[in-house]
């Protein structure tokens, strides 16, 4: 088993709290923005970790709403299936 604290460069903290994030999408030969829903379930200084209904590719950029509406771009790093859920981890853009 990988110790995956042994990886990390930040501190998580764990929280549960709804979010909301866009993303482009190509609808036939054009793009649209879409916005959906999630459930954060930990930040770092570097990232966030959540879980979503559908499943985000990695490479995938997003735009996350902040609580005072602005946003912040991250980057899908990774994602896991769980329970019928998908658990996306981002890199924050800086």
């Amino acid at each position: 088993m990988v110790d995956y604290k042994e990886k990390r460069k930040f501190p998580r903290i764990g929280c549960d709290m709804p979010m909301t994030f866009t993303m482009s999408v190509m609808d036939f030969a054009n793009i649209k923005s879409v916005a959906a829903s999630a459930t954060l379930s930990d930040i770092s200084q570097e990232g966030y970790g959540f879980f979503t209904d559908f499943k985000l590719e990695p490479g995938t950029v997003i735009r996350i709403k902040r609580d005072d509406d602005t946003y912040v771009l991250a980057k899908v790093k990774w994602v896991g299936e769980i329970e019928g859920k998908y658990r996306v981890g981002v890199l924050i853009y800086k």
